[in-house]
């Protein structure tokens, strides 16, 4: 007998059932586009504005977009391996070549800087190029391989220097990231255009072209890829031999903006760089995963850098914020099964 406390079946699972159909379509959304990113991006420029409103003078703003780009460019390579389900340790040692051929060639010797950034492109890019075909040919972890590459690379640099550390950049170099700079008369410096023209480039090639889809499906799986007669070892070559010129690139932007180099001056972008590519949504081996995405996790990075600085809080405390605030969003992205486990 059935009272007036008793249930029928098919009434007890509505409310679970509306709860997690609400966070199923939540999750979904929030896979799909990269609004939470742009919420956030928002809310910390909000803040940032109310607490600091000297903030918004174009001056101020035009240096957070420097800083921003300067920190996509050194992630854009980044993106590209975590998408492949990889880990590029070896980002400090090509970005500190970077800087000592602008600094120490191009600079210091008067090599033309066109000479010194091609030079860059092709040791960088050749060091991730073998990186990439040993990881994929013997099976080896990139997080070991790369870890190793970039510490030789960072001392053969380190050798070729001679402790010649007080050089800085042509003129030609630093006037495109310098704040003073502008591009076709605009007041700002040409790095804002050319990584916004990076990102326009890059997301044409993810979504757009055959090599892209060959790309996500060797980052899906590898295995499977080969099956459907994809050359996944030179997808593995060409994708880290980018890592590496990107990051290089990168190293002589760096140096251009400040004007010279140091031995530690690829040091915070490892982690740094890491961390744009992770807050902006991208996981290791995402079929979602865009360049898009890591543009807004560097921005995010700055602004959240900018706010800690303002406040007064040390570099320690603002590793800690960003150590859980990656936590908080691994947590969340790392969660959706993996594409190969869904059929």
């Amino acid at each position: 007998m059935m009272t007036s406390d008793t249930l029928s079946p098919a009434e007890t699972p509505h409310a679970p059932s509306a709860r997690a159909n609400t966070w199923t379509r939540f999750r979904a959304w929030v896979f799909e586009v990269p609004a939470l990113q742009v919420l956030v991006v928002l809310a910390l420029a909000a803040l940032l504005v109310i607490t600091i409103p000297a903030i918004s003078n174009p001056r101020s703003v035009t240096s957070i977009l420097v800083i921003t780009s300067l920190l996509a460019l050194a992630s854009m390579g980044q993106t590209l391996v975590v998408i492949l389900g990889g880990l590029d340790l070896a980002a400090p040692g090509y970005i500190l070549f970077g800087a000592f051929m602008a600094a120490n060639v191009a600079g210091k010797l008067a090599v033309p800087a066109v000479v010194a950034v091609l030079i860059t492109v092709l040791v960088c890019g050749g060091v991730g190029a073998l990186i990439g075909w040993i990881c994929h040919r013997f099976a080896v972890q990139p997080l070991v391989v790369t870890l190793g590459s970039g510490a030789a690379l960072t001392g053969a640099t380190l050798f070729l220097a001679d402790g010649g550390y007080s050089s800085a950049p042509p003129q030609a170099l630093r006037s495109l990231a310098s704040l003073r700079g502008t591009t076709f008369g605009m007041p700002f410096p040409p790095i804002i255009l050319i990584v916004l023209l990076c990102g326009v480039g890059m997301w044409i090639f993810l979504n757009r072209t055959a090599a892209g889809r060959r790309f996500h499906a060797t980052g899906v799986n590898f295995r499977a890829a080969r099956l459907t007669r994809i050359r996944t070892s030179g997808v593995w070559t060409l994708v880290f031999a980018a890592s590496g010129a990107l990051a290089g690139i990168a190293g002589v932007f760096i140096a251009s903006y400040g004007s010279g180099w140091s031995q530690t001056i690829g040091e915070p972008y490892l982690f740094s760089g890491l961390a744009a590519v992770l807050v902006g949504g991208t996981i290791f081996g995402s079929i979602r995963g865009s360049y898009t995405r890591t543009l807004l996790g560097a921005l995010t990075l700055t602004l959240l850098s900018t706010i800690i600085v303002s406040n007064g809080l040390s570099e320690a405390q603002s590793r800690i914020i960003f150590g859980i605030i990656i936590l908080a969003v691994v947590s969340l992205y790392g969660r959706e099964r993996h594409v190969r486990d869904r059929f």
